[in-house]
């Protein structure tokens, strides 16, 4: 019961918007090839964007590495993988997309890492 009490009291800082795409395999009627296209897991549910308290780049650093400095937080049973495609909408106003990694679920919610696109 606490993790139901828990959730609860987690939900109502959720004030941000997430909508996650993930790769899926479809086959072309026309061509008859298998495409890879995003589609939508999850859209406009609530969350909260964590901004990573070192969020600064670092210029030593290769520029193909992905670093997870933001957490999403979100209600138990939401599940992102790793390289889902996301899209958070804030509740002041700014949107950010990136990829994620593999949420760690918990009883009251889930934590999902999440890398911002381009240099803050």
């Amino acid at each position: 019961m606490t993790g139901n009490r828990e959730a609860a009291i987690l939900a109502k800082t959720f004030r941000d918007r997430l909508t996650v795409y993930r790769k899926k395999r479809v086959k072309d009627p026309k061509t008859l090839q298998t495409l890879e296209k995003d589609a939508i897991v999850y859209e406009g549910i609530p969350c909260a964007l964590s901004q990573g308290s070192n969020s600064k780049p670092d210029r030593q650093e290769f520029h193909s590495e992905k670093q997870f400095e933001s957490v999403i937080f979100t209600m138990p049973g939401v599940e992102m993988r790793n390289n889902d495609r996301v899209e958070i909408a804030t509740e002041a106003g700014q949107v950010f997309q990136g990829l994620t990694g593999r949420t760690f679920g918990y009883i009251s919610h889930g934590e999902t890492p999440f890398a911002m696109d381009g240099l803050a």
